[in-house]
């Protein structure tokens, strides 16, 4: 095993895991022309590899699959697994018989043995497209603005902003219901049938005054202008200076009707900022439409940026938006057929029929037959 030292920060960390010596050479060698590539690791064995990812934490694998004990299948879902952040997985191997596996567990690409120049070539292009198209995307609201996040994690985040914890799972939960409802407010009496409905009148009033306090505490430690208002039965949530995720995100929606080279960046972060489902770390009923909804909605803005991508013909940022939709929305043909014209565009037959397959796997899996496309 050697462990490269790690003295700057490179661009994208890199780790190459391959048994046959003659071909982790190659690879290395492949990856020197590239210079915002820099491997910071190169193992013979899957568990070598496993023990140095919290040192060396790797943005790109490229892994062989065929490998006595942990295979390479097994080291990507490991890898994924152990890495707080978004690994791009790419395997290696003289066999194509992996390819509907090995694109099952979201591998970035696949590439057969011997691996030809060219072909390393197109595959270090998707590579730095799928990472630009992650954490690239230009920052509209300035960093200095707190930050008030709906998807995913229910959070505020900016440059030294404290991060009180919730006293209750029901004060989270309230403060969920407020942000949803804006800017017009909720009547007291929604509230008690929504979050108390088993209780007596009197101890749900109770109970949501408590929280109600507790919020306002939890607000005041957040060192934000944040403030929850009452006005003749109604409660509302005044964000103050506050941006939230879901306006900017909404905001992009509106812009994607019409994409300019003008406008894409503001639609590329707004999109970006879809980190999850909606209020997911909420545990409530009521959300669970709201996030199906959100995940239709993320679907279609990705496939909107990608049908802008083809018609310019950048094929391979067109694949990954559409590509970035199907992870949400598994049965959106729409952004079948944009990947398949992609694929066919780039004369990559390879692609071209893993996508099919995996296709026709998803409806399989629900007992349906996968309906025609017209690519």
């Amino acid at each position: 095993m050697d462990v490269a030292a790690i003295n700057s920060t490179p661009k994208y960390r890199t780790i190459i895991v391959d048994d046959e010596p003659p071909a982790l050479a190659k690879l290395s060698y492949l990856l020197k022309d590239y210079e915002d590539f820099e491997l910071v690791g190169s193992f013979d064995n899957a568990d070598d590899a496993l023990e140095s990812v919290r040192e060396v934490q790797p943005q790109v694998a490229f892994l062989d699959i065929a490998m006595p004990g942990r295979n390479g299948m097994e080291l990507a879902s490991d890898l994924q697994s152990r890495l707080s952040d978004k690994i791009e997985i790419i395997f290696v191997t003289a066999f194509d018989q992996y390819a509907v596996s090995a694109f099952d567990l979201d591998a970035t690409d696949y590439l057969l043995k011997p691996v030809s120049k060219e072909r390393f070539q197109k595959s270090i292009h998707r590579i730095k497209n799928t990472l630009g198209a992650l954490s690239t995307a230009p920052q509209a609201v300035p960093s200095s603005s707190p930050m008030l996040h709906a998807f995913g994690k229910l959070e505020i985040t900016g440059p030294g902003a404290p991060q009180p914890e919730w006293r209750t799972a029901k004060v989270r939960e309230l403060f969920a219901l407020y942000l949803q409802n804006r800017p017009h407010g909720v009547f007291r009496k929604n509230l008690l049938d929504t979050l108390f409905s088993t209780l007596p009148e009197e101890k749900a009033l109770s109970n949501l005054n408590t929280c109600n306090y507790y919020l306002r505490q939890f607000l005041k430690e957040t060192g934000t202008d944040i403030s929850l208002k009452y006005k003749s039965g109604y409660y509302s949530l005044d964000l103050g200076s506050v941006t939230c995720d879901a306006d900017l995100f909404a905001d992009a929606e509106e812009q994607a009707g019409s994409i300019t080279s003008g406008n894409l960046d503001s639609i590329l972060y707004g999109a970006s900022l879809y980190r999850g489902k909606y209020f997911e770390d909420v545990k409530c009923d009521w959300a669970n439409l709201l996030r199906d909804q959100y995940d239709i909605r993320y679907a279609s803005l990705r496939v909107a940026l990608a049908s802008y991508y083809a018609s310019i013909g950048k094929y391979e940022e067109s694949a990954q938006q559409a590509s970035l939709a199907l992870e949400v929305d598994q049965f959106c043909d729409s952004a079948w057929r944009i990947l398949l014209h992609n694929y066919k565009e780039m004369a990559d037959k390879t692609h071209y029929d893993t996508t099919i397959a995996n296709r026709d796997a998803v409806y399989q899996s629900r007992g349906l037959a996968a309906p025609p496309l017209d690519v």
